[in-house]
């Protein structure tokens, strides 16, 4: 009888935990995921073109015309036994500097992820000739239009010269103001993310930079772009060639969440052996 009873309890404490769980499991706000598996699930390539000829320079986003930069490869993505597919980038042009442009459930109202991450694979397959340096990986949240500078953006080391073809990488960047990983004002960016051949230049040195804090930015999403190509390869349409895959933006758990689940679990444990 004692052991019926003890077997009842722990079901019902089970059947509490689980109750418990739901509510909290759902509080935050949910992982939003691009795994390509079988196309580029709203994924375009854009065009990042900085104008210095006028004061302040102007920054402009342009659909890449090149059908043949973006496209879906149907096997090979990131990390083995993965059997989906992944968007490849091939620089066919010379200019602009080319990125990732995320679909609609990436933007919007973010300010349920802050404190969270964004990250995804990458795998530069070919740098192409003539390169004469690489960027770094940059991850840019853009509020309304991309000239008015009112973004924040990631800059995160990126791969190196020679350094093609050697497997695919993890690139994450911390959905916070500023801090190791974190978000800056992409006014104090150096452009060199933009063009390798600007580096050491920002457009806060220009006199040009946003009015949006992080958290009004982040409130009000209207692009996220992911830096693809980053060799310079002296002005030639040398065929640079790289990866995106298994794009990830989530949130962090709820404060207290896990410590009341542990709790729970401690006292079913209890329970257990009484």
């Amino acid at each position: 009888m004692l052991d019926r009873l003890g077997g009842l309890k722990t079901a019902a404490l089970s059947t509490a935990v689980g109750v418990l769980a739901a509510p909290l499991a759902m509080a935050g706000a949910p992982t939003v995921t691009s795994t390509f598996d079988s196309d580029l699930e709203g994924w375009s390539a854009v065009g990042f073109d900085i104008d210095f000829t006028v004061i302040p320079p102007s920054f402009t986003l342009t659909e890449v015309a090149n059908t043949p930069d973006m496209v879906h490869d149907a096997g090979g993505g990131a990390f083995d036994g993965n059997p989906g597919g992944f968007a490849r980038f091939t620089d066919v042009i010379e200019e602009p500097s080319s990125f990732a442009n995320a679909p609609g459930d990436y933007l919007g109202d973010l300010s349920g992820y802050l404190g969270g991450t964004f990250s995804f694979e990458h795998r530069l397959f070919d740098e192409g000739s003539e390169a004469e340096g690489v960027a770094p990986y940059a991850i840019i949240f853009v509020s309304g239009d991309v000239n008015d500078l009112n973004a924040f953006g990631a800059v995160l080391p990126g791969p190196g010269l020679g350094d093609a073809d050697t497997g695919w990488v993890t690139v994450s960047a911390n959905l916070t103001d500023g801090g190791p990983g974190g978000l800056i004002p992409v006014s104090d960016i150096d452009l060199g993310v933009f063009d390798p051949s600007l580096d050491g230049l920002t457009a806060g040195g220009f006199g040009f930079s946003g009015d949006a804090t992080f958290e009004e930015v982040m409130a009000d999403v209207t692009q996220v772009l992911v830096a693809f190509e980053l060799v310079d390869n002296n002005s030639t349409q040398t065929s640079e060639s790289g990866g995106i895959d298994n794009v990830r933006l989530e949130a962090i758990p709820e404060p207290g969440s896990a410590a009341l689940l542990g709790l729970a679990g401690l006292a079913l444990l209890r329970r257990r052996r009484v």
